[in-house]
């Protein structure tokens, strides 16, 4: 196969793979010193290539531009074809990162094209598996930290949901124990006041008594006067109208006095019965609100009961979904484990060529730490 021929099918790789075969081909003579450039060169050709990302293969003639801006070595777009013709470019509308790369480090086509790439198939694919476990596991581990962390909010909003319902609950069972010691002080006062009320109505009636009895021995005295009158000799029948005269004329002081005192305890009682009445009236409010008091506090009591009980049903999931992310993160760092030791044996296996490779796949391993949730250790990310 001609040496075009074999830079279009390897221009027609990911990224990665690109870099991954120059590596290889630079490697026995410098050791893997441009591993982590060539690493930022698949980062920098991802990020312009809007269609694909980092799974694109070219640029068009814009992108590979501003590659070389990027990259501090601006050149005009003459100039830029000019040197990318030499690296066998033949058509700007689609350049591969390849041509880019042997330019840009000064190799010789035929050799880059032609470099052996040194690891065995079987290995690489087994190495790639193995990536991908650990992607899978890393997945896990942060979709459960983030689940967790999503329970461990929601068991604090929770938390608090409930401690602020338990001291609502806490203000309306104080108000109602206030209404219940209010209503009960107003009922034993209009009981107070009803006997008052009582006191003065007795008082009316003994008062009434004594009028009528007043008024009855004065009526009882006139018709006995009267029937002497009407029955009794000439001398005690003068005598008996002198006397009725006397006592229709007479100021009957008792029978006042008896008017007087039954007018008063009249009064007394008409004041006594309408605030024994507006006693009343107020213990039936205050009793109604007490009752209004006590329902609002024990409804308080169930929200709060409830709150308590989805709180602790939210701390309980929160834990399980803290366990659920630990063992992920065990069986993350599992997987890590095996993934560092398998490439560090081919790594010693591999040939010259063969270790850009490996290192690509350590460094695709070390930057899928980075994501690792740091509470159990991981790459910080810098």
């Amino acid at each position: 196969m001609a040496d075009l021929d074999k830079l279009k099918e390897i221009g027609s790789k990911k990224f990665q793979e690109q870099a991954i075969w120059m590596l290889n081909a630079m490697w026995p003579k410098d050791q893997g010193a441009n591993a982590e450039e060539l690493w930022n060169y698949v980062e920098l050709f991802g990020s312009l290539e809007l269609e694909n990302g980092k799974e694109g293969s070219d640029l068009d003639e814009l992108g590979m531009h501003r590659v070389f801006e990027k990259i501090q070595k601006q050149q005009t777009m003459q100039e830029m074809r000019n040197h990318l013709r030499k690296v066998g470019v033949t058509s700007f509308k689609k350049i591969s990162m390849i041509n880019f790369l042997i330019f840009i480090y000064g190799y010789d086509l035929h050799e880059v094209v032609n470099a052996p790439q040194g690891a065995n198939g079987a290995e690489v694919e087994k190495a790639k598996k193995i990536l991908e476990e650990v992607t899978e596991a890393f997945n896990s581990a942060q979709e459960k930290a983030t689940a967790a962390k999503k329970a461990a909010d929601e068991a604090k909003v929770k938390a608090t949901a409930a401690k602020k319902v338990a001291d609502e609950c806490q203000i309306k069972q104080t108000e109602a124990t206030k209404a219940a010691e209010i209503a009960k002080a107003d009922e034993e006062a209009a009981i107070a006041r009803q006997k008052e009320a009582q006191v003065a109505e007795e008082e009316v009636t003994k008062a009434l008594n004594e009028v009528k009895a007043q008024e009855q021995a004065k009526e009882d005295k006139r018709k006995a006067l009267q029937k002497k009158i009407e029955t009794a000799g000439l001398v005690a029948k003068n005598a008996a109208i002198q006397e009725l005269a006397k006592l229709d004329n007479e100021d009957d002081l008792p029978l006042r006095r008896a008017k007087t005192t039954l007018e008063a305890a009249q009064r007394k009682a008409a004041k006594a019965l309408k605030i024994a009445t507006e006693a009343k009236e107020k213990a039936t409010a205050t009793a109604k609100a007490a009752d209004e008091a006590k329902q609002a506090a024990d409804d308080a009591k169930q929200k709060a009961d409830e709150a308590k009980t989805q709180a602790e049903q939210a701390e309980a999931e929160s834990v399980s979904a803290a366990e659920a992310a630990d063992q992920a993160l065990v069986e993350a760092e599992q997987k890590v484990a095996e993934a560092e030791a398998y490439l560090a044996e081919q790594q010693k296996k591999a040939t010259g060529a063969g270790q850009g490779t490996m290192w690509f796949m350590q460094r695709e391993l070390d930057e899928k730490k980075k994501y690792m949730p740091t509470r159990k250790g991981g790459v910080a990310k810098k």
